[in-house]
Formats: C-alpha cells, sequence, structure tokens
C-alpha cells in the first residue's frame, strides 16, 4: 500500500480559518466634559454633501430650508393674489352697477399669469350674458379709473397692484436661440414695466390709490334717468 499524503509544511504553518463573526473595536468612554456626539443626520451620510446640494452664500449671510409652498388645496387647482384693499372697494364702488362688479370678477377668474385677459368684447359679454355695449361701458369706466387698461383689441391687463396671477410668461427667444423662452412672473418688475411704458393710458400707469366709494359719481345713464325724474316731478 502506498502511505497517504501527510499535510504539507505550508499547511502546517497556516492557522485554521473559523466562521466567528468579528468582534467590534471597543469604544473608549467619554471624559466627563466632552460634548455629547451629534445626531444621526443624512447630511452626515456618504456622499450626502455632493457639489449640487453645496450653497455658496456671501458673508454675513445665513439660509433656512424650509418646504415648498403648495396650491393644490384651491378649488381647480389656479388662484390668484388678490389685495384685499381692492376687493373691499370693489363691493363698495360697484354695488349699484352689477355688470361692472361681475365684468372685474370675471376678468380676474380668467386672467393669464401676468394679469392680462385674452377676451373680446363679445366674448366677455357672451360669458356675462349681457349686451356688448354694456361690456363697453363697464371697460370705458374700469379704464378711466386705471383698473385695467386695453393693450390691442381682444387683450386687456389688470392693474398688477390690484389683482395678480402668478408664473410664468412667454419671452422673445435670445438671439441664436431657436425656441421661445418663459420668464417667471415678478410683481415688482411688472410693475416698473408698466411705469415706463408710454403705450398704456397715464392712468394706469400711475395708479397708486382708487377713489372713495362715497365720493363716487352717479353714471351717466342714472344721472340722466335722475334729471328726467326731477323734471317730470316739477312739471
Amino acid at each position: 500500500m502506498l502511505p497517504l499524503p501527510g499535510p504539507t509544511d505550508l499547511e502546517e504553518r497556516t492557522p485554521a480559518m473559523t466562521a466567528q463573526p468579528q468582534q467590534q473595536p471597543r469604544r473608549r468612554p467619554a471624559s466627563p466634559g466632552a460634548p455629547p456626539p451629534p445626531p444621526p443626520s443624512a447630511f452626515r451620510a456618504p456622499g450626502a454633501l455632493r457639489r449640487t446640494n453645496v450653497v455658496n452664500l456671501p458673508d454675513g449671510y445665513r439660509a433656512s430650508v424650509e418646504p415648498p409652498v403648495t396650491s393644490d388645496g384651491f378649488l381647480g387647482e389656479d388662484f390668484v393674489m388678490d389685495s384685499q384693499e381692492f376687493l373691499c372697494w370693489l363691493s363698495d364702488y360697484y354695488r349699484d352697477d352689477i355688470v361692472t362688479l361681475r365684468l372685474i370678477i370675471r376678468m380676474m377668474g380668467i386672467q393669464k399669469p401676468g394679469g392680462t385677459v385674452e377676451a373680446t368684447q363679445s366674448k366677455l359679454a357672451g360669458l356675462l350674458k349681457v349686451k356688448q355695449s354694456q361690456i363697453s361701458r363697464s371697460l370705458k369706466d374700469t379704464g378711466n379709473l386705471g383698473v385695467t387698461a386695453k393693450v390691442k383689441a381682444g387683450l386687456y391687463q389688470l392693474h398688477p397692484r390690484l389683482s395678480l396671477r402668478g408664473g410664468r410668461v412667454p419671452v422673445e427667444p435670445r438671439p441664436g436661440m431657436r425656441t421661445q423662452g418663459t420668464l417667471k412672473v415678478d410683481q415688482l418688475s411688472l410693475l416698473d414695466a408698466i411705469e415706463d411704458n408710454p403705450d398704456l393710458p397715464e392712468v394706469f400707469r400711475e395708479l397708486r390709490q382708487l377713489p372713495k366709494p362715497a365720493e363716487k359719481p352717479l353714471r351717466e345713464d342714472k344721472a340722466r334717468a335722475q334729471a328726467r325724474a326731477e323734471e317730470d316731478g316739477t312739471s
């Protein structure tokens, strides 16, 4: 019989490997005056502070992180920003002119980002179920006050001091660009652009306050009716 091969010298010098789990290194106890360890944070995870997550602030400035503002709770999800003073004025000034009151509210509701209303007088009359002559009279009245302005046929502008819908508006493409870009609506920039636009009525460009409802003159048709009634009473 041939002798069985015995262990080689290398096998005799190699310790046997066991499947026992490795023990975690012991942590040294903190000294009595040492600050407590920081709480766990996702920002301390490996790769958390990538370059895209780092914002450089100017000296002396600080920033805070807040969740984004949502607006999905509004009916229909769309919403506009309105001056509270304007809403109160609107209900008082046009308390005797339901057509103009309805017209302004309707224009506020259908305005595009930036406060523009794309509608002809015929379309507005159809929406309100009134005569086009009534829409023409109401737009003339609101235009004389600076509440609205006619940009061109079928395009009106609500004053951004009174009512404004945010969002993004299309802008002319830059030289060398084929696609049309967009710009986020900024109220102060829009007000500056209106003040510098000589094509808009002066009362619209310089609107700072609205007339007092108590000092509102009678409408021409109501003034004529009142004068006619007084003449009939004295005759």
